[in-house]
């Protein structure tokens, strides 16, 4: 599907449910304040006791985990082949033909429409090193955290014509939109409460990064995801990260102009229609970052950290919010925030697409009389 048909598609989806009685909360807030980012899968696949450089590596992994106390929204699962196995992982080894062991498998989150392998490797191979975390992920997050509706990667390929186009129809597309989109009303008010600190402005920034950066191939290969088909070495290419790091959709520079980064960025400033995670589009980068606290934690004030290769912004523009802010919130558990949904908006959802329903059924009612 093309960026601009995307496009079109969710904002034709946002026009839809625009009457019904649901959140006024833009949906990149939403996001940020209500999505827990999905688990990654990281299994090691081992036969025995590891020797000390091994092990210490998957002491390392574990402790990155969100689970065991860290800041990475992955999950570690050992494997000793010698043994007993869950069915769905010795699978999973069978399917990689004897690799040599120790190796280690990264999935994507499970979903109802099943996991793949974003990289399969060595306990030892150095790609590990930055699973996890670099510093376009870093700048996004910190960025994410300070306010920023959206904001774009663009990663470059060899094709350094390509790459300037998509950075200037970037450029174009964000310079006045932020004093162009209005935010839905009723922000503050009650059932549209923020529940975190920081300021609620409209603001769109870029971060670029190089497709052969040795520090980003983590990054790299999670955007690949993101395509049917892995791009070339020449394409570059762009996402819209919103939230804790959520992609809305991975689209190839052939494919961008003005007019459709402009009806993305706008369709993730409205009134988010659908607030349980799973039923909207996009997928979670793995990140190390620890939203709860830097949210809702007593220092919700993030330090600048280190910026990637290149980056732009456009000028805020600040919202005020009408009473109603919640003075109090307790933090969102990791169950709920993925599945909080409104119960009136839902059902007005579910009225409107009956009667969508009957309306299709009397056109097609109708015909068959004229037919007849």
């Amino acid at each position: 599907m093309s960026l601009r048909l995307f496009a079109l598609t969710l904002l034709a989806f946002l026009a839809s449910v625009q009457s019904l009685p649901a959140c006024s909360i833009p949906v990149f807030r939403f996001a940020l304040e209500r999505w827990s980012p999905d688990l990654f899968e990281v299994s090691v696949f081992f036969r025995g006791t590891l020797n000390e450089a091994d092990s210490k590596r998957l002491n390392q992994l574990e402790d990155w985990a969100v689970h065991n106390g860290g800041k990475a929204n992955l999950e570690v699962v050992r494997c000793d082949l010698d043994d007993r196995v869950p069915a769905d992982l010795l699978e999973l080894w069978q399917s990689l033909k004897d690799a040599p062991l120790p190796t280690v498998v990264v999935r994507t989150p499970r979903k109802v429409t099943g996991q793949s392998i974003v990289w399969q490797g060595r306990l030892s191979d150095p790609f590990l090193d930055t699973l996890a975390t670099s510093p376009a992920r870093r700048d996004v997050a910190q960025r994410l955290l300070q306010g920023d509706a959206v904001v774009w990667l663009l990663v470059r390929g060899t094709d350094t014509q390509q790459a300037a186009r998509a950075k200037a129809a970037l450029d174009a597309a964000l310079e006045n939109l932020a004093d162009q989109i209005e935010l839905p009303p009723g922000v503050g008010q009650p059932g549209s409460e923020l529940r975190a600190r920081i300021p609620l402005h409209l603001k769109f920034s870029v971060v670029e990064l190089s497709a052969d950066s040795l520090a980003e191939q983590a990054l790299v290969k999670l955007l690949h995801g993101g395509f049917a088909k892995a791009p070339l070495a020449s394409d570059s290419y762009l996402a819209p990260v919103f939230g804790r790091g959520r992609v809305l959709k991975v689209f190839s520079a052939r494919e961008v102009d003005s007019d459709s980064i402009s009806d993305l960025t706008r369709y993730l400033c409205g009134a988010c229609s659908c607030q349980v995670k799973q039923q909207n589009p996009g997928f979670d980068l793995l990140c190390e970052m620890n939203w709860e606290d830097r949210l809702f934690g007593e220092t919700s004030d993030p330090a600048p950290d280190a910026p990637s290769d290149s980056t732009s912004d456009s000028e805020p523009t600040l919202i005020a919010i009408p009473s109603g802010h919640a003075s109090h919130v307790s933090k969102p558990t990791l169950a709920n925030s993925a599945h909080t949904a409104s119960a009136g908006s839902h059902t007005s959802l579910l009225l409107a697409l009956a009667a969508l329903a009957v309306m299709a059924l009397l056109i097609v009612w109708n015909a068959r009389g004229h037919a007849s």
